[in-house]
């Protein structure tokens, strides 16, 4: 099995096939700015404008627990989602 201590983790938004679920991969940073290491998972319901809108739960994660979510993630066809662009539109 690779090793994937090398890999930059996740940060951002994915969003599932149905645009019914959101996660949020947010790493968490020291008081002095740099990464701990560890990271929040958060779940978000979405509405119909494809924007993750309602909280539903948090998990706390490793670095590696979180690359491996977002790999399998990505592999059940999650994307990418990128709200910035989503807020310019608006």
């Amino acid at each position: 099995m690779k090793k994937v201590e090398n890999i930059d983790g996740p940060n951002g938004w994915l969003i599932d096939p149905h645009n019914k679920w959101a996660i949020h991969f947010d790493p968490k940073k020291l008081s002095n700015g740099k990464a701990s290491g560890d990271y929040n998972i958060d779940m978000w319901g979405v509405f119909s404008s494809a924007k993750p809108m309602e909280f539903k739960s948090r998990r706390k994660a490793t670095k590696i627990d979180s690359i491996k979510t977002w790999k399998q993630l990505l592999a059940s066809n999650w994307v990418k989602l990128d709200l910035q662009k989503i807020k310019t539109a608006s």
